[in-house]
C-alpha cells in the first residue's frame, strides 16, 4: 500500500513539474512578443511611413531596397569565343632565311621550250607553232639553248602587339586578366598573318585579266587567272568585276563549271599539284552553295585527308577546304568590304597549286619570326620607367613578308613578266545565294 502511494505522488510530482515548465516558457514568450510589440511601436513613432519596410508580404522587388541585397554570382568560366578558321597561311612556303637586308629574292628557271631545238628537216602536212632550226648531217647547231632565270623578292616588314595592363586590375578583375590577353594576343596575330597572306595573293593577280592572256603568253600557258562566275573573261578584269556584280545573284554564284574553269587553267599552265591535288581556299558562303547543288554532291569524295584540314569534299582532282577569313568586295573592285551595297557580296575563292605563294621569315629571330608560332613576351618585374611595378606589358612581334611566286626577268627587260611565269594559283570571284 505504501509503494503504491509513493508510485502516486512521484507521477503527481512529474506532472507539477512539467506544467511548471511549459507556464515558464509561455510566460517569457509572453513577455517577448510584449517587448517586440513594444520596440515595433516605439519604431513607428520614431520614424512615421516605415511601415512598408515592415510589410510581411515581401517579394524580390518589395521593399525597393530588397534588390541591393541579392547578389548576382559571376561565373569565371568563359564561354568558348569566337575564332576564325584561317587555312591559307600553310599552303605556302613558310621558311626562314640568313639575310643581311630586308628583302629576299627567290629565283626560278624557266619552263621547258622549243626554243633551242635543232633538228634536221622533217616534212608535215600540218603547220606546228613551232618549228626546229634545220640542221644537216656534219653541220653544227645554229641555235643555242639558253636557260634564263626568272626571279621573285619579297620585302619583310615587322608586325606587333601590344597591351599594358594595371597591377590594380589584375588583383581585383574575377578573371585571370594574365591568361585572356596573352591568348587574345595570339589569335590577333594568328587572324594577321592569315590577312597579308591572303591581301598578297588577291593583289598578285589584282587587275590581270589582261597581263597572261596575250599572244605571247598564250604560247607559253598563260591564260585568265582571275575569274569571275558566270561572266566570260574580256581582257578588262573592271569590266568583268562590274558585269558580276550588276549580274543576278544566281547568275554569279558558285558552279561546278566555274570551278573546272579554274582547274584547267592550273592545268593548262602545267602548275604543279600540292600532294597530287590542286587545293580551294572556299569561304563558307561558297560552300553553302557547294552542298546546295546536286551537281557537286553526287559526284564529290567526301573522305577526310590529313594534308587538307577542314576538307569540306573533294572532286574533279580538287580539295575544297573551307575557311573564313575570305577577301570580300561589294560594288567597287579592289575593295574591301562586308557592308552590301544592294548588288550583292562578292567572295574570292582561291584555286592554288605548290609552291603558289612564300612566306619567308628570318632565322635569327630577333625582330621577329614567324606568326605561325608567335612567342608572347610578358614583362612583369620592376624597372626604372616602371619602379613600382604598376604594370604588365603583353607584346608579341615577328617580322616576315608574303608574297606571290610570279617569276619576271625571263625577258631582255629585267622589270616586266612579258614571258614565261604565270601565277600558280587562280582567284574566283562569286555571288551566294546565302542570306
Amino acid at each position: 500500500m505504501t509503494a503504491i502511494l509513493l508510485l502516486v505522488a512521484l507521477v503527481g510530482a512529474l506532472f507539477l513539474l512539467h506544467s511548471y515548465r511549459n507556464w515558464l516558457w509561455k510566460s517569457r514568450w509572453e513577455r517577448c512578443l510584449a517587448q517586440a510589440a513594444t520596440i515595433l511601436a516605439q519604431v513607428k513613432a520614431q520614424y512615421p511611413g516605415c511601415e512598408g519596410a515592415l510589410n510581411l508580404d515581401s517579394t524580390t522587388s518589395n521593399p525597393p531596397a530588397m534588390t541591393d541585397r541579392i547578389q548576382t554570382l559571376y561565373n569565371s568560366k568563359l564561354l568558348r569565343k569566337i575564332e576564325p578558321m584561317l587555312k591559307l597561311c600553310q599552303y605556302g612556303l613558310d621558311r626562314a632565311y640568313k639575310t643581311i637586308g630586308t628583302t629576299i629574292r627567290f629565283y626560278r628557271p624557266r619552263r621547258a621550250n622549243l626554243s633551242g631545238i635543232n633538228a634536221e628537216t622533217v616534212s608535215l602536212s600540218i603547220v606546228p607553232l613551232v618549228t626546229p632550226t634545220a640542221i644537216t648531217e656534219g653541220t653544227s647547231p645554229t641555235t643555242l639553248t639558253t636557260v634564263r632565270i626568272g626571279y621573285v623578292e619579297i620585302s619583310l616588314g615587322q608586325r606587333m602587339g601590344k597591351s599594358v595592363i594595371t597591377d590594380k586590375m589584375q588583383a581585383i578583375d574575377l578573371l585571370n586578366t594574365s591568361e585572356l590577353y596573352t591568348d587574345a594576343l595570339a589569335g590577333d596575330c594568328a587572324l594577321d598573318y592569315d590577312t597579308v597572306a591572303r591581301n598578297a595573293l588577291i593583289n598578285g593577280v589584282y587587275n590581270s585579266d589582261n597581263n597572261y592572256s596575250n599572244a605571247t603568253l598564250a604560247a607559253n600557258d598563260g591564260g585568265y587567272f582571275e575569274r569571275f562566275g558566270g561572266i566570260v573573261n574580256s581582257g578588262n578584269s573592271l569590266n568583268d568585276f562590274n558585269a558580276l556584280s550588276a549580274a543576278p545573284t544566281v547568275n554569279g554564284r558558285f558552279t561546278r563549271a566555274g570551278a573546272l574553269g579554274c582547274v584547267t587553267q592550273l592545268k593548262t599552265s602545267k602548275i604543279p599539284k600540292i600532294g597530287g591535288r590542286y587545293g580551294c581556299i572556299a569561304p563558307p558562303q561558297i560552300v553553302h552553295d557547294i552542298r546546295l547543288d546536286t551537281v557537286w554532291t553526287q559526284s564529290a569524295v567526301f573522305n577526310g585527308n590529313a594534308l587538307w584540314r577542314d576538307q569540306q569534299l573533294e572532286i574533279d582532282g580538287v580539295v575544297y577546304v573551307e575557311a573564313n577569313n575570305p577577301w570580300v568586295e561589294s560594288g567597287t573592285y579592289g575593295t574591301e568590304s562586308t557592308t552590301d551595297a544592294g548588288t550583292g557580296l562578292i567572295y574570292t575563292t582561291l584555286f592554288i597549286g605548290d609552291e603558289s605563294f612564300g612566306l619567308p621569315t628570318l632565322s635569327n629571330k630577333r625582330a621577329g619570326g614567324s606568326q605561325q608560332a608567335p612567342s608572347i613576351e610578358i614583362l612583369n618585374k620592376a624597372d626604372k620607367s616602371d619602379s613600382h611595378n604598376q604594370t604588365t606589358v603583353f607584346a608579341w612581334k615577328s617580322m616576315f613578308g608574303c608574297g606571290p611566286f610570279i617569276a619576271k626577268g625571263y625577258n631582255a627587260s629585267a622589270t616586266a613578266n612579258t614571258i614565261g611565269d604565270v601565277p600558280r594559283y587562280v582567284a574566283m570571284r562569286n555571288k551566294s545565294t546565302f542570306a
